[in-house]
Formats: structure tokens, sequence, C-alpha cells
């Protein structure tokens, strides 16, 4: 055996387990679903490409999730297998080496001090998280099924931040509009002094009345379009405060609203930053009859990007009507109403 010869041998002992063990680095994707509605249907696990409509891995995803600065995980709330996803997401990432913030749009800028003084006095701990920052009290679904994503982030001692806006803007900018809530200087600072466009805020109005059942009058959709844009917005300066602090990017937790690339909060990232690397993934319910992949991607203007980058098909949690339940509710609004017209 020549000098050379010996020489590629031992190069190839020292390769080959460390391939060995990038390739098996990152961790099982959870291999049941924890809702079971629709979960017998074709599309159920699909995770699909949208550029190319390809069915990839979980390992692509990871991959690409691993390359970029900003990534956002749209989800429906309720949804426990939405947050075994986003843990393992952020899971796979730190198997790459990656350290990136975590966001919560649960959590709001007036939660800020309880999270961080959670997270000082039980560093590792999930468990105790929500109560502690009043998750429950928000309105959100259990921090119990959103703790996969905690342990996820502190297994790893990632940063966690919270996204959101203090509610009480949230109101001050529904009732007032942003020039009477929000000075000059931080409309610009957070890119609200630009116009979204017609096309966009149309889009924006119509999933936000569709949202809402078709039930409510456009003076009722203006200021919650309003609100919508203002939490986006924040989000996106809260992602950019996230990643420069881990100094390895930021992963939002956010409902698919916020997440959607063509002007959720990607539309402030790209505003603000010059070609931002981010990533999209929404992670969608399967719906009864409905196994065209495209049928799961939010309706969206034809310029621009599309609304994500990637979408993960999983089993639905929950079939309530809400749409009944709304009707239910505004009538008897409607008849409370007539009945305190009655004595005047």
């Amino acid at each position: 055996m020549t000098m050379k010869q010996l020489l590629a041998g031992l190069a190839a002992l020292l390769v080959l387990p460390s391939a060995a063990a990038a390739a098996g680095s990152t961790p099982p994707v959870p291999d049941s679903w924890q809702s079971a509605i629709n979960a017998a249907h074709p599309l159920v696990g699909r995770l699909v490409r949208v550029r190319d409509g390809a069915r990839v891995a979980p390992e692509t995803l990871a991959g690409a999730a691993s390359e970029a600065t900003y990534v956002l995980l749209g989800e429906t709330h309720d949804n426990p297998d939405h947050h075994a996803l986003q843990a393992w997401i952020v899971r796979a990432m730190t198997a790459r080496g990656r350290r990136p913030a975590v966001a919560f749009e649960m959590i709001d800028a007036d939660q800020g001090r309880d999270l961080r003084r959670y997270l000082d006095g039980a560093p590792g701990d999930a468990g105790g998280l929500g109560d502690a920052v009043g998750w429950r009290a928000r309105g959100w679904p259990a921090w119990e099924i959103y703790r996969p994503i905690g342990e996820a982030a502190l297994a790893h001692d990632l940063p966690m931040w919270p996204a959101d806006v203090a509610r009480k803007l949230q109101k001050q900018v529904g009732r007032h509009g942003f020039d009477g809530a929000v000075d000059a200087e931080r409309r610009a600072r957070l890119a609200l002094d630009r116009p979204l466009g017609n096309t966009l805020r149309s889009n924006l109005m119509a999933e936000l009345k569709a949202g809402h059942c078709n039930m409510l009058p456009e003076s009722a959709l203006a200021p919650m379009a309003r609100v919508q844009r203002l939490r986006d917005a924040v989000m996106a300066d809260n992602l950019m405060a996230a990643a420069k602090d881990s100094a390895d990017g930021a992963v939002l937790i956010a409902g698919r609203g916020h997440a959607r690339a063509d002007r959720g909060v990607p539309w402030y990232l790209r505003a603000r930053l010059d070609a931002p690397s981010v990533l999209t993934v929404g992670i969608v319910e399967a719906m009864a009859g409905q196994t065209e992949w495209r049928s799961y991607l939010p309706q969206a203007p034809e310029a621009g990007p599309a609304p994500f980058d990637y979408i993960w098909i999983t089993p639905r949690f929950d079939d309530t009507d809400h749409c009944a339940e709304m009707r239910k509710r505004m009538e008897k609004m409607r008849q409370s109403h007539g009945a305190g017209n009655d004595g005047n």
C-alpha cells in the first residue's frame, strides 16, 4: 500500500462517521397524531414545497429552516399536532447547529417581564411558564399543548421572546388609527407609514371578513385590519431584535395569518431589511373532500410571493361550526338590544 492510499484510507475513516452523524442528526418526527378528525384523509402527513408542488421529506424542511435567518411557523392555535410539529422544527434546527431565539405571538410586551423573571428563576422548566405569564387568562388554548415548543427551546438554552404588541396599544390603534395612537417616529421605524397597497389591503379585509363568518360590516373590519397590521409590524420588530440578541436568527410561533409571506410579518421584514432570509411554513388541517394540496393555500394576489414556502397537513382537531355559534351570539345581542329599547 502506498502512502497516498494509506492517507486516503485514514481520511475515509475520519469522514464517514462524521457524515453518518450528520445524516442521523435530525430528530424523529412525531409518529402519531393527537387529533382524530379527518385522520384518514389522503393528504394527512403530506409536506409540500409550494414553489414546485413537490412532496418532500421533513429533513428537507429542516435543512431549509436551518439556512434561514427568520423562520415563521403558522398554526391553528388549538391543534396540538401543529405545536408538536413546530417543536420538531425547532429541535431539527438545533440538531443542525442553530441556536435561534423563539418568539411567541401569544406573549405580548406586557408579559415580557414575567417571562424573563420565570426563565431566570426556573431555567429549563417549561411546565410553569404558561401560568407565569398568564397564558390562559389571555384566552389562548392551554399552555400544555404549546409546552413541547417551550421544552425544545429550553433544552438547548434558546432565548424565548414575547412577539406581540401590548393590548392597550392594539385597542388605541383600533379606535384612533395609527396617527392617533403611534408617534410618527415609531410609525416610520415599524414601516407602518408605508401603505400596504390596495390589492393586499383588500386581501386582508377579505380574510378578516371570512374569518368572522361574513357577518361584520366594513366599519368593523377596518379597525381590525389596522390592528392586524400593527401586530404584524411589531412582531417583525421583535423578531429582528430577537435575532440580533441570539446572533443566530429567530423563529416565530404564530397564527398562519401573521406568518404568511405576502402581507404578514415577512412584508414588514422586507420593508425594513435588504433581502432578508425568510422561510414560512403553513401548518394546516385536512378538510373533508379537499384532496388537492393547492386548496390549502390561502387566497392571495397573483403578484408577490406565495403565502408560504411549505405547507404541512395534519388531521383536524375541532369540527365545531364556529359560524353557527357566532350567529347565535349575534342574534342574542340583537334580541337583547331590542328588548332594551322597548321601554324607551
